[in-house]
């Protein structure tokens, strides 16, 4: 837009068009004209050094002001410097917008000191104390002089006064105002963050519950049909238990039949037992009487041979006596030759007796190990008898055990029809059940819509203890989207889930600026269960997706319990952004954008331009003079009208900030 032609103001309507400051032009009267006002500034301006240093002095004795003050050094030195500039400023100019633009400074500036107005008007009676006798001895030989010259000075620090102090207590309601809306907004968000959060603390439990009532429902008319199987089946096991408890009775008789048998069968391996026993004593003595008769035959044998060695020495000596022996050799010869058959029959006989010991130790073996397999069979029966003795009890006890269950299960067929009867009622429960619950999740998610509508009314994106209490309620409504794309109440797909950088959440934290918050421990700690969540909610949508519910419910499991330590983290960095990091929350208002039309009025002319944005604290706007001179104009907007300092202006756009 081009710049705006200036349309001139009609003289004397300053005040009333709203351009002067009512009360500046009450105190503006002849006798603070500048030239008056500049001959007083001339006579104080000698001594006004030393009436600073007894002023600032004389504070130094107030705990509350000597803590601002400092220990007197440079912090003072300045004061005085801005002071001495002020006064001179407002000595030596007319009281025009720039007069009061430049007073409104001032209070500004002392409301950031957080100096109080009473402090304020006392410093200002203090000085007035000193420069009033300074003024009347100055011009002691011109008391008209000295009178004019007082009016000027008191009608100059008055408007002074009145337009710092207008401008104090605008800008302390200001603050006061945007604090308590700011402290309301960010109540009423973590009030609404905390009430979301109770709200919705169930609906995992819900989500569960609805899918378990879905599957409960879906499965009554299956329970029924079962419910049907298991009479039919109770009344077969009734019969088979009566068929198994006669069985059981006949099972008892051949069992202790069986044991009759074998008791018979014991006897008789006792009695092989007995014998066996016997015919291995009677080897014990044959054998015996064979090593006797071993005995016998080494005697023979030693007889045999000494008759052949004497019927060899008969040979000899037959031989030697001739003709004469010849009779004695042949009965030397026989008794050889018996000798020798004699050996030889012992041998033989020794040959038959070796072999019958073989026979009868290989016997006697036998018999051994027989006896050895006979105790273990006996031992084998005797366990089996105790077997067969339990049995029969247990056999005795099953049948009895069969006759109760027989009667137990006649009874079980009775209960069996009444549930049967019963299911049909509790599927229709469980139907209504899943039809309330649907009911529930419906008003749950109306209110969460309407709570997300109360908390952007009340969201202030400038602060970031706003910002975290807001996360608070994108994170739960987040993870309830998420819940119902499992439950299949929406269409949204793993690939829509955002990552931890690309959130609300996400963007601030990676945008923050500020080290003091930045590198703060529980600031920090922040990222990592954000990152959880996200990766939860997409892994649960992805196995949703795949038909895999149990381990898509899992995977919330994993999303809820990481949500619930960003919510902790983000509640203990609201905290430390209220406490420790206070200094650290600066806010930087936001400018809406805006199409109006406004008025910017001087003392001499007013300009009509487009307001191109606005915020708390300031407006943009365009068609403003490049060349305008003025620094404080009135800002008139239908019927409102402000005082504001053009910060700056490129003749195209213009930045005006509010003063009061």
């Amino acid at each position: 837009m081009k710049s705006a032609a200036a349309q001139p103001l009609p003289p004397k309507k300053a005040a009333q068009d709203g351009v002067r400051d009512i009360y500046v032009d009450f105190l503006s009267g002849p006798n603070t004209q500048t030239q008056v006002a500049s001959e007083a500034w001339r006579t104080i301006a000698p001594e006004l050094p030393g009436i600073l240093d007894r002023f600032y002095k004389d504070l130094t004795d107030y705990p509350e002001l000597s803590a601002k003050l400092g220990d007197g050094g440079s912090k003072v030195e300045n004061l005085k410097k801005a002071q001495t500039k002020h006064w001179e400023f407002i000595l030596n100019n007319e009281t025009d917008l720039e007069f009061e633009g430049h007073c409104i400074r001032v209070g500004e500036a002392h409301v950031r000191t957080d100096l109080s107005v009473q402090w304020y008007v006392s410093s200002y009676g203090s000085i007035l104390q000193q420069v009033i006798p300074l003024v009347i001895s100055k011009n002691k030989l011109h008391p008209g002089r000295a009178s004019k010259q007082l009016q000027a000075l008191i009608g100059r620090f008055f408007i002074d006064i009145v337009t710092s102090i207008g401008a104090f207590n605008g800008t302390v309601q200001r603050v006061a105002e945007e604090k308590l809306k700011e402290e309301t907004s960010l109540r009423n968000l973590k009030n609404l963050a905390k009430t979301l959060q109770d709200i919705n603390s169930i609906s995992m439990d819900m989500a569960v519950l609805a899918r378990n009532t879905h599957t409960a429902s879906e499965s009554g008319q299956a329970i029924s049909a079962a419910v049907s199987e298991l009479v039919a089946s109770t009344e077969q096991i009734s019969d088979n238990s009566d068929s198994t408890s006669q069985n059981a009775n006949h099972a008892t008789k051949s069992v202790t039949e069986g044991m009759e048998a074998m008791g018979t069968v014991l006897d008789a391996m006792n009695d092989i037992a007995q014998t066996s026993k016997q015919t291995e004593n009677s080897l014990t003595g044959l054998m015996e009487a064979s090593h006797q008769i071993g005995e016998f035959l080494s005697v023979i044998e030693s007889i045999s041979n000494q008759t052949n060695l004497l019927a060899l020495n008969a040979t000899i000596e037959a031989a030697r006596a001739g003709e004469a022996g010849k009779g004695f050799a042949v009965v030397a010869a026989e008794v050889k030759e018996l000798a020798s058959l004699s050996n030889k029959a012992a041998e033989d006989i020794s040959t038959r007796i070796h072999s019958l010991n073989q026979g009868m130790t290989s016997i006697q073996s036998s018999i051994s190990g027989s006896l050895d397999a006979i105790e273990k069979g006996q031992d084998r029966i005797l366990g089996a008898n105790q077997m067969m003795e339990q049995l029969r009890g247990q056999v005795t006890e099953v049948s009895g055990s069969m006759h109760e269950v027989s009667t137990i299960l006649q009874q079980q067929t009775k209960a069996s029809h009444e549930i049967a009867g019963s299911v049909t009622g509790v599927a229709d429960l469980t139907s209504e059940n899943e039809r309330t619950l649907q009911g529930m999740v419906k008003a749950m998610q109306e209110s969460n819509d309407q709570f997300s509508r109360s908390a952007t009314d009340w969201f202030e994106g400038s602060s970031n203890r706003s910002l975290c209490e807001m996360a608070k309620i994108d994170h739960v409504l987040f993870k309830k989207h998420v819940l119902d794309a499992v439950m299949g109440r929406n269409e949204w797909q793993s690939g829509d889930v955002p990552d931890h950088h690309d959130c609300r959440l996400g963007k601030w934290y990676e945008g923050i600026g500020n080290s003091s918050i930045s590198s703060n421990a529980i600031f920090k700690s922040l990222l990592a269960p954000h990152d959880r969540v996200h990766s939860s909610a997409k892994k649960a949508l992805a196995l949703y997706e795949k038909g895999n519910l149990s381990e898509a419910f899992t995977a919330l499991r994993e999303m809820d319990d990481a949500s619930h330590e960003v919510l902790s983290i983000l509640d203990e960095l609201s905290d430390a952004l209220g406490n420790e990091l206070k200094d650290a929350d600066k806010r930087s208002f936001v400018r809406a954008k805006v199409q109006d039309r406004a008025f910017i009025i001087t003392d001499k002319e007013q300009f009509e331009v487009d307001v191109t944005d606005m915020s708390k604290i300031g407006l943009g706007v365009s068609g403003l003079p490049k060349d305008l001179k003025a620094s404080t104009v009135r800002v008139k907007i239908g019927t409102e009208v402000r005082t504001a300092q053009v910060v700056w202006n490129d003749g195209q756009q213009a930045g005006l900030r509010y003063a009061k």
